[in-house]
C-alpha cells in the first residue's frame, strides 16, 4: 500500500469552503512536502490548471511545473507526479524539462499523470487551441510517443497528424550518465470515448505507444495503423 495526497495548489480541494487554511503559496506547499515524507507519504500529485476551478478564476493558483521542479530541490525521497496537458505542452520541450527535474530530485521520484484537457475557457483565454474530444485523445496518443522516444533515442524524426519534428542531439545530455529513461512511470486515464483506460507504463520498457495501442484495439474492436 502506498499514501499520496494532492497538493493544495488551488488552496485547497473544497468548493463548498471558502478558506481551508491552505494557502497557495510555495512557502505552504513546500513546507506541507517536506512535513509529508517525514511522516510516510509516498506521492503528492500536482495538478496543472492555469486558473483555479476550485475556489475560482479570480483566486490564485500554483504553476505545476515550476513548482514540481522546486520540490524536487527540497525533497528527498517523495514522488512527484505532475500532471501535464498535451494541448499545452510540446512534447519534446517537456521531456527535456521532466528529465531535468527528476536529475534535480535524484532520478525516479518524478512521474507524468498525462490528462487531455477539459476547460476550454481556460485554454482560449491562454491563447491556446482547443480542440474537440476525440482530437484531444488522438493528440496525447501521438504525444506519448514522441515523449517516449525523446528519453530512449538519440536521433529520431517524427510526422504525424499534430506533430512534425526531427531531432538533434541536445537531449542526449540529459542521458549520457545513465543509460535507462529518467521518468520511471508514466499514468494515462480516460480513452477517446470517455471509457476508463488506466495504464501504469514502466518508461524503462520499450513497448509503452505498443500498449496503448494495444489496449483501444482491445476495446474498440478496432485496428489502428
Amino acid at each position: 500500500m502506498r499514501y499520496g495526497y494532492w497538493l493544495p495548489v488551488f488552496g485547497g480541494w473544497l468548493r463548498n469552503v471558502e478558506d481551508e487554511r491552505m494557502q497557495a503559496s510555495w512557502d505552504y506547499v513546500s513546507r506541507l512536502a517536506r512535513r509529508s515524507e517525514e511522516i510516510g507519504y509516498d506521492l503528492t500529485l500536482v495538478a496543472e490548471l492555469n486558473l483555479n476551478d476550485i475556489k475560482g478564476v479570480d483566486a490564485p493558483s500554483l504553476d505545476a511545473w515550476s513548482t514540481a521542479a522546486a520540490l524536487a530541490a527540497v525533497t528527498r525521497k517523495l514522488e512527484l507526479m505532475v500532471a501535464v496537458r498535451p494541448t499545452f505542452h510540446n512534447p519534446a520541450l517537456l521531456a527535456k524539462q521532466a528529465a531535468n527535474i527528476d536529475r534535480i530530485g535524484g532520478g525516479g521520484r518524478l512521474s507524468l499523470n498525462v490528462v487531455s484537457s477539459w476547460w476550454a475557457d481556460e485554454a482560449r483565454k491562454y491563447g491556446v487551441q482547443f480542440e474537440q474530444h476525440d482530437d484531444r485523445y488522438a493528440r496525447t496518443t501521438e504525444w506519448l510517443e514522441v515523449v517516449d522516444r525523446f528519453w530512449k533515442e538519440d536521433h529520431f524524426s517524427f510526422k504525424g497528424r499534430y506533430y512534425v519534428l526531427g531531432t538533434e542531439k541536445a537531449h542526449k545530455a540529459l542521458r549520457e550518465s545513465q543509460q535507462t529513461p529518467p521518468i520511471a512511470k508514466t499514468y494515462v486515464g480516460a480513452g477517446p470515448d470517455g471509457t476508463t483506460l488506466v495504464l501504469e507504463a514502466d518508461a524503462k520498457s520499450n513497448d509503452l505507444q505498443e500498449r496503448l495501442k494495444t489496449q483501444y484495439e482491445s476495446r474498440h474492436g478496432v485496428r489502428l495503423p
